[in-house]
């Protein structure tokens, strides 16, 4: 996967934020993730990713790597908060897409006759 310094930064504050979240056993914070998973959105991910695995699976693989210690033990653990974290992105790719400005509005419509 060929991703630019930007989103590999934003998925690295990602992995963190997931580490965190099992230290702490407090959970994930929801604002923090809807904001990286917007930068990653508008930093071009789905476009950097084309031929890589879901974000979910990066996620985790970078997880195992950085905090192996409480990572080694707690795989539905991690599998809940990366689920949480796609399902953010998702969310938030379906927003920008349907925006003003979005990809999928940007298109020009078809001339409609009046006759």
């Amino acid at each position: 996967m060929n991703t630019t310094p930007e989103i590999d930064a934003i998925l690295s504050r990602l992995t963190e934020l997931c580490c965190s979240a099992m230290d702490a056993e407090g959970g994930l914070d929801r604002s923090r993730v809807d904001q990286l998973t917007k930068s990653l959105s508008a930093n071009g991910w789905k476009r950097h990713s084309e031929d890589a695995p879901p974000l979910s699976t990066i996620l985790k693989n970078r997880i195992k790597e950085s905090c192996r210690e409480p990572a080694m033990h707690r795989g539905a653990a991690i599998d809940g908060i990366v689920e949480s974290v796609q399902d953010a992105y998702d969310k938030q790719s379906r927003m920008s897409a349907s925006s003003p400005g979005g990809k999928a509005s940007s298109q020009a419509m078809p001339p409609r006759s009046t006759s």
